[in-house]
């Protein structure tokens, strides 16, 4: 059984994102947690302790009322609600180390016009990508509800292995989907069919094909290629330096994360 957690603030955003992975996932042997974290400075003060224990009841309310809200969309879902304390990066890399819900894939919301909305938005966002190394799947406020049958690898060609294709090995595997690796080219040599067959190796049964294009601004010519390919979902590793670290430069995030025209599935390398 997969164990997925829901990342929400209670915006109308996460609550999309939550709705994309319920429809995603429906009819499968999936047990999904609604999660909040909470968090409060100087916890050491009496008056800011009272101040925990209300932001504690209020957040096991919130998690109840979108529980009940999700539940009417999906009344067959199994979902459980998790409130915790602490730092939202903390409490998330807790549970990946071994706490109670031992999650396989991470699922949050991106772009938001409102201040509660950008709660999961910006260096929060990031901090997350950065420090949970969890398969994470960041969906757009206008994403349609659909099962990805065509996904898009943006890569560098040099990075993937086994353990780092699994995941997207079984998400592609479980919903027939086409494979489609792009690169956009570097100035270091590539050879080209070595990798292809390596990586051919890792997604036995998988529609794949592979792509090289030339263009100075990656986020560009990848959301270019994708539309023009009718995909619908966006794959990037985060470790992989020496093309995601320019895929989220700065100057691109704001376009990729706070303003995405797919949906993304982030992986992390060894």
């Amino acid at each position: 059984m997969r164990h997925i957690i829901l990342l929400t603030d209670f915006s109308e955003t996460a609550r999309h994102a939550a709705a994309y992975a319920l429809n995603m996932f429906e009819g499968r042997n999936v047990r999904f947690y609604l999660f909040h974290a909470y968090d409060v400075e100087f916890s050491g003060s009496p008056y800011v302790m009272r101040v925990k224990e209300e932001m504690a009841e209020e957040s096991r309310k919130s998690l109840k009322r979108e529980l009940a809200a999700l539940h009417s969309d999906f009344p067959n879902s199994r979902i459980e609600v998790a409130s915790r304390f602490g730092p939202l990066v903390d409490v998330l890399i807790k549970e990946v180390e071994g706490g109670h819900i031992d999650p396989d894939l991470l699922v949050m919301g991106c772009r938001g016009e409102s201040a509660l909305e950008n709660f999961l938005l910006g260096s929060n966002a990031f901090d997350v990508i950065k420090h949970v190394h969890l398969p994470i799947l960041a969906i757009p406020r206008n994403a349609p509800l659909q099962t990805p049958q065509k996904m898009v690898f943006a890569t560098d060609l040099k990075t993937i292995d086994q353990d780092m294709a699994r995941p997207l090995f079984d998400l592609v595997s479980s919903f027939e989907s086409e494979l489609l690796f792009v690169n956009v080219m570097e100035d270091d040599y590539i050879n080209r069919l070595d990798a292809e067959e390596k990586i051919a190796e890792f997604f036995p049964g998988v529609q794949l094909s592979f792509y090289f294009l030339e263009d100075a601004d990656v986020c560009n010519s990848v959301c270019s290629f994708t539309e023009a390919q009718a995909g619908d979902m966006v794959v990037l590793v985060r470790h992989n330096y020496s093309f995601f670290e320019r895929v989220f430069h700065p100057s691109i995030t704001k376009k990729m994360v706070l303003h995405p025209q797919f949906p993304m599935f982030i992986l992390h390398a060894r």
